[in-house]
């Protein structure tokens, strides 16, 4: 999920071509993780609570169910999550 989400930003934002971010992809790969997306996170899911988009809430929910300290994004619709956020401008 992650990954389509990085690839669409890249090449829509920033117009860098597919192959290009999933070769920085590769190479940054032993420093990225994998979650499980599970009945139990979805059922932690506080969509509501935020105002999140689907999308948004699974990954809070993920972040969440897995004891993670922070998310990188640009997304400024977790400026209403009370989670440390690395900002990507």
């Amino acid at each position: 999920m992650v990954i389509g989400e990085v690839l669409y930003v890249s090449k829509r934002k920033y117009n860098v071509p597919y192959e290009e971010t999933i070769r920085w992809m590769t190479l940054s790969y032993p420093s990225l993780r994998s979650y499980l997306l599970g009945l139990r996170i979805i059922s932690k899911l506080r969509r509501t609570s935020y105002n999140l988009k689907p999308s948004d809430a699974i990954h809070l929910a993920v972040i969440e169910n897995n004891g993670l300290q922070a998310i990188v994004t640009e997304d400024r619709q977790f400026e209403r999550v009370p989670i440390r956020v690395i900002w990507v401008d």
